[in-house]
């Protein structure tokens, strides 16, 4: 009998402990929610490193985007591939839980989605080698970015919120 109280204590624990993680879990999947701003875009509160490292992504982006167009102009779709390949899913590397939880979970699908989207524009590039083909993909992929542009504003964070 003396048995069984333990084991319900260790239940009651491990209910805790589950719980628990799966609010941490949420927390860091699904982020923060944003705040609709002066301009009507919803805002996303970052911390200053946050917001560099999300800052930094757009304009390694928008360098390989640069690259992308150069080497179509030149009808070089190797060089397409290569550009297009460092912003893919590879490029994403570890993003710290901080900026996880600080991204609503729709910027966070948009952003994967356009980083899977460069790795089939390069891979569409080598392998089919259609300049007006990684064009329409480009002018899609663009497309993606203005609407994020026109949806989202990063702005600082009160007090490490």
């Amino acid at each position: 009998m003396g048995n069984r109280s333990g084991c319900g204590f260790c239940w009651l624990s491990l209910t805790v402990v589950v719980a628990l993680a799966g609010f941490a879990g949420y927390r860091l999947f699904m982020g923060a929610h944003t705040h609709v701003g002066t301009d009507g875009r919803a805002e996303i509160a970052l911390t200053a490193a946050d917001r560099d490292i999300v800052l930094a992504e757009m304009r390694a982006i928008l360098g390989a985007v640069q690259g992308m167009t150069t080497a179509l102009t030149q009808d070089d779709l190797k060089l397409v591939a290569q550009q297009a390949r460092s912003v893919g899913l590879s490029a994403m590397g570890q993003v710290p839980p901080s900026l996880m939880q600080a991204l609503p979970l729709e910027f966070k699908t948009l952003g994967r989605e356009m980083h899977t989207e460069f790795d089939q524009i390069a891979l569409d590039a080598e392998q089919m080698g259609d300049r007006e083909h990684a064009l329409q993909q480009l002018g899609a992929m663009l497309g993606k970015c203005v609407a994020c542009h026109a949806t989202y504003r990063l702005t600082a964070s009160k007090d490490g919120d």
